[in-house]
């Protein structure tokens, strides 16, 4: 013991260390992380902080460059519109200076008339003119002026090829008067270039003389008048007269420019005389070398001058500022980052945390899934348990009925039965709530005909309901598809809850099933003036004999039951909106329907306190509901399961001491034409033909009720007319008396409440005329409809035959074949029906296997009721040992649950069993032994009183065909022997 606890301390320490060792790796491993993680949030908020810097600087630099753009383009236009004045200047002087004779102008008036327009040209200190003159003419120009020729020096101008001097100044320059300006090597080119180009030209930058800025000479060449506007070079040299120039101020003109724009002192501006590039020559602007700015941009200015370059720069006068968003934003990133990295540190603290949890969460994941499957084991054997005492309880009861009984004993056995079936019926509920919330309820996929369904619903309650006196009735409107798929066991079970609650909680008026389409309910509701509220006072108007436009003229609780709406839902053209037409024909463009059912009943109506919990589980409305009606209060819960599992949802409207509608969806497919022909699965009911074309006259005076009656009619292809009281059926009777008698009506339908034996004698005396005159054989049969079997009697004399409610089609038919003798062809039997299990097990072998000697009592006295022959064995090793191939056995009925041996294994030895016996038949026939090759499978049915999901697949998964769960009745057994008896190859054979 010692070392035993020695070792396993030493394992401990040993795990101990390892553990630590492991959180001191881990904690390393998170420093490490935390420095990286901090680097790299450095890094990143940097790289934030420079890419707004570097934003800030590119938006800057736009912004700079737009400045100068509008600079350099505004001091052109300004330069421009100067030099456009020059021009004319020269214009005028060509005009009036050498196109006169004598000359107009003179000194004097140049000079006064250059100083009044001077306003036109503020850019320039002034304007001279220098004639052109050659050497021959030198001393006659002297003479002629009184003046003697000066060069740029103030000395005589010596002699040479041609001269320019200066006749005609400006007083601001008359400095230079009488000046040669072909003495000067600058000037001389610049008047060379002028009078070749016919352009302005400029010099290089000097300073003006008086204001000592910056400025440059424009010269013109003035031409004499009779110049071409295409000449030639030796054109322009040979009609040059003279040369007009000008002196600009380049510093004022740019001083003015960016006096008049916002944002001067943001920028400096120098420009810049750039012909040479090596050299430029400053004309504006502080001269700080351009490599000490940060931003700077060069805009190109065109003065006119081909042979001249200007530029402008433009520099930021400080350096722009720094942006908040370029500290806060890195800031804020930073900040992000950190508490990022804490996110992640602190997850990654608690990791070992979770990854317990996380092992934890699998143990309980393996706990409750070991829990549902006991609790689903629980299931199979509480279902099986009771259903196997259960089946020989009503196998028994149902074979005790089948013997002679006094009338008190069949009521002590049907009562006993009845209970039996009660308790069946709690327990199939129990297990279908348990299923449906273990998530494994699951809906079959069968075509069946949805008109016949709920005909058979309401036949169950017709009984009570005519004991009561009140109106049960069912309408399908037109729209519905004949045959739909779904699961119509399931849809039967939620109607069959909702319409016994309606039976069970009404006394007096009436209930009422309605299917339509979603589409259309919908469409009356939005036609509806405000739906219902539960218990609120709905201000619906009674008609004027004080009754509801409702089926039994009771007031309903939801008025969208009443006539306004319902006949909306009716087929005739002239009831039908074009709304509800588009509705029609988008409707049958989709392979899914949703449907819409609703029952209506006059009863007592829910509390409204207890309106919240309807749909709960085991729940009743009050103690009082308990005593009074009795109920377990899951009915309700498992059809609100079973719709929602049918992808729709269920509703109610209820009234107290008014009565209750609960409404519920479903989604189904469209049945396709071949499944509705061929199905052997189809649920559907055949009706005849034979009175098609037959015609009727239905008196009612409820539109509602009218409306039900012709639609049941009109499925016969009986045409309805519809009148609302005695002497409106009299009189179309009398219409159609004088027509053929192919157009007569057949038949005359009378609601109860609307005949009255003492004054209505109308109808009597015109029957009574009409077979004196010998067309007795045209007289048409009564028929009054009644909802209760006490009134069959009361008018048995007067009325060729009484039809209680509820009607059904199939009813209906059989009623009328007998008044009118009407031969209906034989047809095949409707493989639904019960009684059809005679012709698919008469003389059919059958083995029945169960280790229940009272079940297999109950099970061989079901089929021997049917023909079969019957044999039975209690354990799967007697069955095998009967099934070696070749036997003559038909089916195989197997329970599932059985000592030894259970009817799984069982059927997989059989299975295996005719594998090999299929196989040796193979081979014979391939060598030729065999004429035929006919395989050996034997329908083996389940039988057993589990019902669980997990049952049937194993059932299936084993090699049977079907299941059979216990108690079965007539109706349960026939769809399982009809799928796999019928056209099965004689075995014996």
């Amino acid at each position: 013991m010692g070392s035993s606890s020695k070792l396993g301390e030493g394992m401990e320490e040993k795990g101990g260390r390892v553990g630590m060792g492991k959180y001191a790796a881990r904690r390393g491993w998170r420093r490490l992380a935390a420095v990286a993680w901090l680097v790299a949030a450095v890094a990143c908020s940097a790289a934030v902080h420079w890419q707004l810097r570097r934003e800030t600087m590119e938006r800057a630099e736009e912004r700079l460059v737009s400045m100068c753009e509008e600079r350099a383009r505004m001091l052109q236009e300004q330069f421009g519109v100067t030099v456009n004045h020059v021009h004319a200047l020269a214009i005028l002087i060509s005009t009036f200076h050498f196109e006169k004779n004598p000359s107009a102008l003179d000194q004097d008036t140049f000079a006064k008339y250059t100083a009044r327009t001077s306003f036109e040209r503020p850019l320039l200190n002034g304007v001279a003119y220098a004639q052109r003159l050659f050497p021959h003419e030198k001393e006659t120009f002297e003479r002629q002026h009184g003046w003697i020729m000066r060069t740029m020096n103030r000395e005589a101008a010596p002699l040479q090829d041609e001269y320019a001097p200066v006749i005609f100044s400006q007083d601001t320059v008359s400095y230079l008067a009488r000046m040669d300006m072909m003495s000067g090597e600058e000037d001389r080119e610049n008047i060379l270039r002028a009078r070749e180009t016919g352009k302005p030209v400029l010099t290089n930058p000097f300073r003006l003389l008086g204001s000592n800025h910056l400025g440059v000479v424009l010269t013109f060449a003035v031409y004499r008048p009779d110049l071409p506007a295409d000449a030639s070079v030796e054109q322009r040299v040979e009609a040059t007269a003279g040369y007009l120039g000008g002196a600009f101020d380049v510093e004022s003109l740019v001083e003015n420019l960016l006096s008049k724009l916002a944002g001067n002192q943001d920028i400096l501006v120098n420009v810049y005389d750039v012909t040479n590039a090596s050299e430029p020559m400053a004309m504006y602007g502080s001269q700080t070398p351009d490599n000490k700015v940060d931003l700077l941009h060069v805009s190109m200015l065109d003065f006119g001058d081909p042979f001249r370059k200007h530029e402008m720069r433009c520099r930021y006068g400080q350096k722009p500022p720094l942006p908040w968003s370029a500290i806060s934003n890195p800031m804020g990133c930073f900040v992000i980052w950190m508490l990022i990295g804490y996110i992640i540190c602190a997850a990654w603290s608690r990791y070992d945390k979770v990854s317990e949890d996380c092992r934890k969460m699998e143990e309980l994941k393996t706990q409750a899934e070991a829990a549902d499957i006991a609790k689903s084991q629980f299931l199979a054997t509480v279902s099986h348990e009771i259903r196997t005492p259960m089946n020989g309880v009503l196998g028994m009861l149902d074979m005790l009925l089948g013997t002679d009984l006094t009338m008190t004993q069949k009521d002590f056995a049907q009562t006993a039965q009845d209970c039996g079936k009660a308790l069946i019926i709690l327990i199939n509920d129990v297990l279908d709530r348990a299923k449906f919330e273990a998530g494994r309820l699951e809906l079959e996929e069968v075509p069946f005909d949805l008109r016949t369904l709920t005909d058979d619903v309401i036949s169950l309650f017709a009984s009570k309901l005519r004991a009561k006196c009140i109106e049960l009735a069912v309408f399908v409107s037109d729209d519905v598809p004949k045959l739909v798929t779904g699961d119509p066991w399931r849809f039967r079970q939620i109607l069959t809850n909702l319409v016994g609650n309606a039976v069970k909680f009404t006394e007096r008026g009436h209930v009422f099933v309605r299917v339509s389409l979603a589409e259309n309910s919908t469409m009356e509701a939005k036609r509806a003036p405000n739906g219902n509220l539960n218990g609120k006072d709905c201000k619906v108007e009674p008609t004027a004999n004080g009754a509801f436009n409702t089926l039994s003229g009771f007031q309903a609780a939801d008025e969208r039951n009443s006539w306004e709406y319902f006949k909306l839902l009716l087929s005739d053209k002239e009831l039908l909106s074009d709304e509800l037409e588009g509705k029609k024909s988008s409707q049958n463009d989709s392979d899914h329907v949703t449907l819409m059912i609703s029952i209506e009943d006059t009863g007592v109506g829910i509390p409204l306190h207890a309106q919240d919990r309807v749909f709960t589980p085991f729940m009743q409305a009050d103690s009082s509901t308990s005593r009074n009606y009795g109920g377990t209060g899951i009915g309700l819960s498992i059809s609100k399961c079973l719709a929602e599992l049918m992808g729709g949802q269920i509703s109610f409207i209820s009234r107290p001491s008014i009565g209750s509608t609960f409404t519920f969806s479903a989604v189904v497919k469209r049945a396709s034409k071949d499944t509705s022909c061929a199905s052997e699965r189809s649920l559907s009911e055949a009706l005849p033909t034979a009175f098609r074309g037959m015609k009727a006259i239905l008196v009612d005076g409820k539109p509602v009720r009218s409306a039900v009656t012709r639609y049941h009619l009109n499925r016969l292809g009986i045409i309805v007319q519809v009148v609302n009281n005695m002497s409106m059926g009299i009189q179309a009777f009398g219409k159609n008396g004088a027509t053929e008698s192919r157009e007569k009506p057949s038949m005359l339908f009378i609601e109860n409440d609307i005949w009255r034996p003492e004054t209505d004698t109308q109808l009597p005396s015109r029957l009574r005329t009409l077979g004196m005159n010998g067309q007795a054989h045209d007289l048409p049969k009564l028929i009054l409809l009644v909802t209760s079997e006490a009134d069959k009697d009361k008018y048995g004399s007067t009325f060729n035959t009484v039809m209680c409610k509820p009607l059904r089609a199939s009813t209906i038919a059989s009623c009328l074949q007998q008044l009118l003798k009407v031969d209906i062809p034989a047809r095949k039997e409707n493989q639904n029906r019960p009684s059809f299990l005679r012709s698919l097990l008469v003389g059919k072998n059958i083995l029945v296997v169960d280790d229940n000697k009272v079940n297999l009592r109950v099970a061989q006295a079901a089929l021997k009721k049917y023909g079969a022959k019957v044999h039975c064995v209690e354990s799967g090793k007697d069955a095998i040992s009967l099934l070696q191939p070749p036997h003559c056995f038909h089916a195989c009925f197997m329970d599932v649950q059985m000592p030894e041996m259970d009817g799984f294994e069982a059927t997989r030895q059989i299975r295996e069993m005719e594998k090999k016996a299929n196989e040796e038949k193979r081979e014979q026939s391939s060598s030729g032994e065999g004429s035929t090759f006919v395989e050996w499978h034997l329908p083996v049915l389940a039988m057993t009183a589990d019902v669980i999901q997990a049952t049937y697949e194993e059932c299936m998964k084993s090699g049977m065909d079907g299941y059979v769960s216990k108690p079965f009745d007539e109706q349960q057994l026939y769809q399982a022997v009809s799928r796999l008896v019928v056209g099965t190859t004689d075995s014996a054979s």
